[in-house]
């Protein structure tokens, strides 16, 4: 029998609820481990697997909702009832492709990744890092690093598409480098809409705007490396047992 193409009112209701709770009970789980999260990864497989409207829907649920645990924040709130929504409803519609490698998703993943992994050198490289002294030497060796880390997927990608992309086995590794990617870099697009909501909410002058934009490297590095392990690892296992239950 055919799966339907929507889940049913009732089910995605109910869905949401449990989804935005367990992302709840992650993000407070881990909210001692700076730069260590499991939300992206668990938003990303279930906007995956139920579509555009369950992220979108799911995401704005989960960033209203987390305010009963961690505070009612302005520019918190704002920051996460653009981004997540958007994320969850972004990987809604890349589930609809569902694996289908083309010529466009290999120049969208090398023009992604050498992009992060050339911004990631630079910043380490060229001394771009204004910060203290105290964060810059763990700062720039973690741009090296994910830099490094980009730098590899990107060279993997390749290679796979170029000498392995008909069988089966491949094509399913590319997708994943492609969902990967994109899961990267919205991360990186995430610390980078805080680095503007943040100081126009908080009326901070251009120098203190700047002190918090190169601060939030310390940050963005790790979750960004946190991100690209997590959906390496996961999605494929969270993805088969999700569809199980549509």
């Amino acid at each position: 029998m055919k799966k339907p193409d929507r889940l049913s009112p009732a089910k995605e209701i109910a869905y949401i609820a449990v989804t935005t709770a367990l992302l709840i009970g992650v993000q407070f789980a881990l909210y001692a481990a700076p730069g260590v999260e499991c939300v992206t990864v668990l938003l990303l497989c279930t906007s995956y697997v139920f579509g555009a409207r369950f992220g979108a829907l799911t995401g704005l649920a989960f960033s209203l909702l987390r305010c009963l645990l961690f505070g009612f924040n302005p520019q918190v709130v704002a920051l996460y009832c653009i981004y997540f929504p958007m994320f969850g409803g972004l990987f809604g519609l890349i589930g609809k492709a569902d694996g289908k490698a083309g010529a466009g998703l290999a120049i969208c993943v090398n023009a992604i990744l050498a992009g992060l992994s050339a911004a990631a050198f630079c910043a380490a490289a060229l001394d771009l890092i204004k910060i203290s002294i105290t964060y810059k030497a763990l700062t720039t060796a973690l741009c090296w690093a994910l830099g490094a880390i980009f730098a590899a997927l990107l060279i993997a990608f390749d290679l796979v598409w170029l000498f392995g992309r008909g069988t089966p086995r491949a094509k399913k590794l590319l997708w994943l480098m492609f969902v990967t990617t994109a899961a990267a870099f919205c991360t990186v697009c995430f610390s980078l809409l805080d680095d503007v909501i943040e100081p126009l909410i908080l009326g901070m002058t251009f120098d203190g705007a700047m002190t918090y934009f190169y601060a939030s490297f310390a940050a963005m590095l790790p979750q960004t490396a946190c991100t690209v392990v997590s959906v390496g690892l996961l999605f494929y296992p969270l993805t088969a047992i999700l569809k199980k239950l549509y």
